[in-house]
Order: structure tokens, then sequence, then C-alpha cells
């Protein structure tokens, strides 16, 4: 999926929702519904993730939502988040990631400036995100669970299936995917700072991770949220579902919540800051995981990484 014959990286004309929810497919047959993401209060397995895409996606769209159109995304697990973020993309529109963290006029400023016009929400962070919508051009509000005047993202799914209980539209990855152009349709927008995204560039930035992780299907990968940029964690996602691995979100910020997360996920790589390989190598009790993978989002300094390889028998590279 991600080289030539030759061995040579490629970019494709697919489109990310294309290529990532087609292997999620691939992966569902081989593996079931084995987790695919995890988060601190879910799991989501592939067998899910590639029946409720394609089905929300044509509910969003039975809804009124049409390509192009931009979708604000606030939401704090990486479960719903997933779902959300493929779910836009497939029914042809912009997913917008918002700071799960952002109070209500940020996110409104937010929604403004990208012109988002339906949101999709849940759980903690909704009351935030709903508050904001007052004061943006929002037309629609989706929510995973309940919230008041939002359209549970469960009835989207419903919508979007066919008496048969199959997706409505067929294709394999969403009901618009053929008609989108990789190189010039936007399949993420940032807002601060602002930066966009085409298919193109996402489908360049996986195959760049893929390069430097080296990540096989058994691999379970450990991650935190706030501490790298959006693109990144959304690429890392994308990066485990294409290899049929598992993404695992940290339940926190900082080193007690990463340890914690790498032990009870029986992690075999973890992305950590310069701040947090060295909390792990001399602040904290040693994790008894020997063999895994660190993967630093920053250089790392040299002696740290030694006394870790000696302490922890892990070793570190650069995440590029």
């Amino acid at each position: 999926m991600f080289s030539d014959e030759a061995g040579q990286v490629t970019v494709s004309d697919a489109t990310v929702t294309r290529t990532v929810i087609g292997a999620v497919r691939e992966n569902a047959v081989r593996h079931g519904d084995r987790a695919a993401v995890r988060d601190a209060r879910q799991e989501l397995g592939f067998s899910r993730l590639a029946a409720v895409v394609p089905a929300a996606a044509a509910g969003l769209l039975r809804r009124g939502v049409r390509p192009g159109d931009v979708g604000a995304i606030h939401l704090e697990g990486a479960c719903d988040f997933t779902l959300a973020l493929h779910t836009v993309t497939a029914a042809g529109a912009v997913p917008v990631p918002l700071p799960p963290g952002g109070s209500a006029s940020e996110l409104a400023r937010m929604m403004t400036d990208c012109g988002a016009r339906f949101l999709l929400t849940g759980g903690e962070t909704a009351a935030a995100s709903l508050a904001a919508t007052e004061r943006s051009y929002v037309r629609q509000v989706f929510a995973f669970g309940e919230a008041p005047g939002a359209t549970p993202f469960a009835r989207l799914v419903s919508a979007g299936r066919s008496v048969s209980g199959e997706p409505a539209a067929e294709g394999e990855a969403g009901p618009l995917d053929a008609g989108i152009d990789p190189l010039g349709d936007l399949a993420l927008r940032l807002c601060d700072p602002p930066e966009e995204f085409t298919h193109a560039d996402r489908l360049a930035d996986l195959y760049r991770l893929a390069g430097s992780v080296g990540m096989g299907e058994s691999d379970v990968l450990v991650c935190g949220r706030r501490e790298l940029p959006v693109a990144t964690w959304v690429g890392l996602i994308d990066l485990c579902l294409t290899h049929g691995a598992t993404f695992a979100a940290t339940a926190g910020s900082g080193v007690g919540p990463l340890a914690d997360a790498i032990e009870r996920h029986e992690a075999t790589i973890a992305v950590v800051t310069p701040a947090e390989l060295r909390a792990l190598t001399y602040d904290h009790d040693p994790v008894r995981k020997p063999g895994m993978r660190l993967l630093v989002t920053g250089t790392p300094d040299p002696e740290i990484v030694r006394a870790c390889r000696e302490r922890n028998g892990w070793t570190v590279s650069p995440l590029d």
C-alpha cells in the first residue's frame, strides 16, 4: 500500500478515506473486531470502524452536508475522534479538529474563522462547543451520546443504512470518495496556526511516518494528544489503522499517565517528548516492558538515550 514494485514510496490518486478505510476493511477481515483504537473510556475495533464510517457519512449527506463543507470536530477521546474524522472526509467534507480544552469564546472564533457549517462533539467537550455554536455559522450539531439540541451520532449511522442493514451508498470507503480530487480538495484544516492539507498532503505524511516508525500489525502505539501537533496525532492514528496495529491514547498529560498506559496496553512503541524521556529515565520507577521503542518529538540528549537503554532496555529515536 505504501510503495510500488520497485520499493519506492509513491503518492497515488487515492483519497485518505479510500486508503485508510480500505486498509481497515482488510484488517477487519484478518483480525475481526480486534482493537484499532483505545482511549480511557472505550475501544474501537476494526470491524466496527469499517462498518460505521461509510454509513455515518451517508447519514451526513442525507442531512444536507455537501462536498467541501467544513465540519468542526470537538472531541476528547481518540475513538470518537477517529470515527468523526473519517466520517467527515468520507462525506467529501473538510474536518477541522478543535482543541478539547478550548473555551467557548475561543471555539466560536475558530469555528467562524474556518467557516464551519456543522459540528461533531460529545462528552465533556459538548458544553463549550454547543455554547460556541451560538456565535458561529454552525447550523447542525451531531453528538456522541446525548447533548441538548444535537442529533446523536448513532442516528446518523442508522440514517445511512439501507433496509438490509448495509451502507446506503456503495464504494470502498465512502459515498463521495470517488469524486474527490486528491490534489486539490482538502482533507484537513487546522486553526492555530492556520494550515491546510489536501488528501495528497495527508497521504504523503502517512507514507513519511510509515518509513520513520517501521510499524507492524502486532504493534501497540501509546501516544498523548496535547504534546503533539494535530497533524502528527492524526497521522499516527492513521498509520496504526493502515498497518493493523493498535493506537492507544494516554489518559492525561505527563509521565505518570504515559507510564501507566505503556503497562496497561502492553505497548511496543511510545511517543514521548524530551521531557518525558528524561522523566521516564531518571524520575520514574522502571517500567517492566523490555524491548520497547520510544519515538521522541525532538532531538534527544545522547546521554539520556544511553541511560534509558541501560535502565529500561528500550531503543530511542526521533519521530521525524
